[in-house]
């Protein structure tokens, strides 16, 4: 029989032990779901959420899960959507799920920027003017979600003028534009009905200044009746019988 000495036994009972601990470790760190695979489900979800149109500027950023988080591995695909209220905006939220055995659900948060063209003025402009092409040079910027709050073509300024001034450098935003107003006080304008398919037409002048599909109070020349419409081009102000 082999004698052992104490020493002997309590090594091996001490061997034995760190064993059993480094086969649990590895046990529980094959049993964890990676958190770096929580935040990537997240972000996939997200970036396929975003509209076709703006996708390919969309930067997506999923917050930093904490690498302490012992959420059990999922044995089934990750199953993400939005949290209750949120939609794609500048800070959300979306929920990640595992539908398995493990049974756990996690809100994650994120935020999305974009990266877009837009034009800034080569030069100072005041109030009241109205912009040209030549104005304008493009700029790439980044702002906060998906919101197209900016000009980003001279397409989107004709018609339209500065309600303040605009600083040089800086992008235009669509807020500091109002529409022009096309017709005017006093100005001679004909009042066209639709009454059974027939356009019924009158001479009228009006009353205020106004905008393409605005409102325009306008008296009619054959009546006198003052009536209310909205403007339809230069020249024309729709109204109802």
């Amino acid at each position: 029989m082999m004698f052992r000495s104490p020493f002997t036994a309590l090594f091996l009972t001490a061997l034995l032990a760190a064993a059993d601990r480094a086969g649990a470790q590895a046990v529980g760190a094959q049993a964890v779901q990676d958190p770096a695979s929580i935040g990537a489900a997240a972000e996939d979800f997200v970036r396929r959420e975003i509209p076709a149109g703006v996708r390919r500027g969309a930067l997506v950023r999923v917050a930093n899960l904490d690498d302490r988080l012992r959420l059990a591995r999922c044995e089934t695909p990750l199953r993400v959507n939005w949290s209750p209220g949120a939609a794609p905006t500048a800070r959300t939220s979306v929920v990640v799920a595992c539908a398995g055995a493990a049974n756990w659900r996690l809100h994650v948060p994120v935020s999305i920027r974009s990266r877009i063209d837009v034009l800034v003025l080569k030069a100072p402009a005041t109030r009241g003017r109205s912009l040209v092409p030549a104005d304008v040079t493009p700029r790439t910027i980044e702002v906060a979600g998906l919101a197209h709050l900016y000009i980003r073509t001279p397409q989107e300024f004709v018609g339209r003028h500065l309600s303040r001034p605009a600083p040089a450098g800086v992008p235009l935003s669509t807020g500091w534009f109002v529409a022009d107003k096309i017709v005017k006080r006093g100005q001679a304008v004909t009042l066209v009905a639709l009454a059974d398919g027939i356009r019924i037409r009158a001479p009228g002048r009006a009353l205020g200044d106004a905008a393409a599909q605005e409102r325009v109070r306008v008296q009619n020349l054959s009546s006198l009746k003052v009536v209310e419409g909205v403007v339809e081009n230069g020249t024309e102000v729709r109204v109802t019988p």
